[in-house]
């Protein structure tokens, strides 16, 4: 039956006239014609976790338009987005520390390994006893045992940009306020991104969410947009998140009375409150901030009111450094958002996943700049006018004007990504592909 079903898949496909890749990338065992096994199959020979996790940071439409995957000896670091993935054990990069602490919370529950950032909305909308709409389409689940039953008046969410769990065993002595914290509440160190790559655009917007970036389309610092235009999330031209955020769904249900606030590093931080889902109607408070800047950004906040009635608000303060700065200012917003709601608030700290993209400390590792993989890339195809609109963790995106004029296709691009040599001449990826080859891997 399952073979029956390929072919008329592979038939149809061909008769569309869908490139090749996408044939290969659909091969499974040995149902392809013989042609067809024999060549480069991209995507399938990953490993299988790997897949997933990349399967589950990827949106058709909005992700790169090539991606690709560096051996274990390699690692690419993004231009301040993060590491692209790795074919190295990748919850090395995914692990990330998860807390609740305070109001609405049972101390000492247990939180099960593995689980994802994306459980952290619904763990929060449970403590708040507010049902949001929807929610089949979002894979996070409320962590069992977590929530007491009393409500708080204020929700506190502080991201740690940049920071998994194997920064944080490399220098333990970096984060004692954050362990504090911990003992106070319920915590794990075996939390999950959920996804790859490890863009905090796209982490930050499945805290907010509470579901991955195949369901909630910002999966990284830059989109394509629906008029094909690659821009900044969250920026001017960005599509809208696909689905909601706890604290857009909250608004809208209370008519605008929660408020809702951001002290961020970046425009792109945005996805953990969202702010425009329900277009014309929310009023959220935003602030770019840095450093210690950040605290005092988030104490102006506060002290507008924030905490300070039955209805429940929510901050969000996203913080980027190193452990030790991020670890002092985390005790300080703490202090701070206790103070203004009178002890009536529940504390959500998480990292967005290691900014390192190996494990802390290894100096074995060949590196390679993303800009140093477009400038490569673009030497190596035969062409007039560069060709890459853009680079994010995990690949490139394509101008697809300058393409067609230059009558280049997108697996040439392939080929040339995977001709990528580390300064020691050594080959960067161990595999490259198409995006779509993503979308047609559930037939590997």
């Amino acid at each position: 039956m399952f073979g029956r079903r390929l072919l008329v898949l592979l038939l149809v496909l061909a008769a569309i006239g869908v490139p090749a890749g996408v044939l290969r990338a659909a091969c499974a065992g040995k149902s392809c014609p013989a042609d067809v096994a024999q060549a480069r199959v991209p995507f399938c020979p990953l490993p299988a976790e790997l897949r997933a996790r990349l399967a589950a940071g990827f949106r058709e439409g909005r992700s790169p338009d090539v991606m690709a995957v560096s051996g274990a000896s390699a690692v690419v670091e993004g231009t301040g987005a993060g590491p692209w993935p790795s074919v190295a054990d990748p919850s090395t990069v995914t692990a990330v520390p998860i807390a609740f602490i305070g109001t609405g919370i049972k101390p000492g529950a247990v939180i099960p390994r593995g689980t994802g950032l994306d459980a952290i909305a619904p763990t929060l909308s449970e403590v708040l006893r507010f049902s949001r709409p929807h929610p089949e389409v979002r894979a996070g689940k409320a962590v069992d045992g977590v929530a007491d039953g009393e409500r708080p008046r204020l929700v506190l969410e502080v991201a740690w940009k940049g920071v998994g769990t194997d920064e944080l065993r490399h220098d333990p002595r970096s984060w004692r306020s954050l362990h504090s914290l911990m003992r106070r509440g319920t915590a794990t160190l075996a939390g999950d991104t959920g996804s790859l790559p490890l863009d905090p655009a796209a982490t930050l917007t499945t805290i907010g969410t509470g579901g991955l970036p195949s369901q909630h389309g910002i999966t990284g610092a830059l989109v394509r947009n629906d008029g094909g235009r690659v821009v900044k999330s969250w920026g001017a031209g960005s599509p809208f998140s696909v689905i909601a955020t706890l604290p857009d769904d909250l608004d809208q249900a209370m008519d605008q009375r929660p408020l809702i606030g951001l002290v961020a590093s970046d425009q792109a931080d945005r996805g953990i409150v969202g702010g425009n889902w329900y277009v014309g109607h929310d009023r959220d408070a935003m602030v770019i901030a840095t450093g210690s800047s950040a605290v005092t950004a988030a104490e102006r906040l506060l002290a507008e009111g924030f905490g300070r009635d039955d209805v429940p608000d929510i901050l969000a303060v996203v913080l980027n450094g190193s452990v030790g700065s991020i670890d002092r200012r985390t005790r300080a917003l703490v202090a701070a958002a206790e103070r203004a709601a009178g002890g009536s608030v529940t504390v959500a700290i998480a990292g967005t996943g290691s900014g390192s993209g190996v494990e802390v400390g290894s100096t074995d590792a060949a590196r390679i700049r993303d800009s140093d993989i477009v400038s490569q890339v673009d030497a190596e195809v035969a062409g007039d006018q560069n060709v890459i609109a853009g680079a994010v963790p995990g690949g490139l995106f394509l101008d697809q004007e300058a393409l067609a004029r230059e009558g280049i296709s997108g697996d040439a691009v392939v080929q040339s990504m995977l001709q990528v040599t580390a300064s020691d001449g050594a080959r960067v990826f161990d595999d490259a592909f198409q995006g779509f080859a993503v979308s047609f891997g559930r037939y590997c």
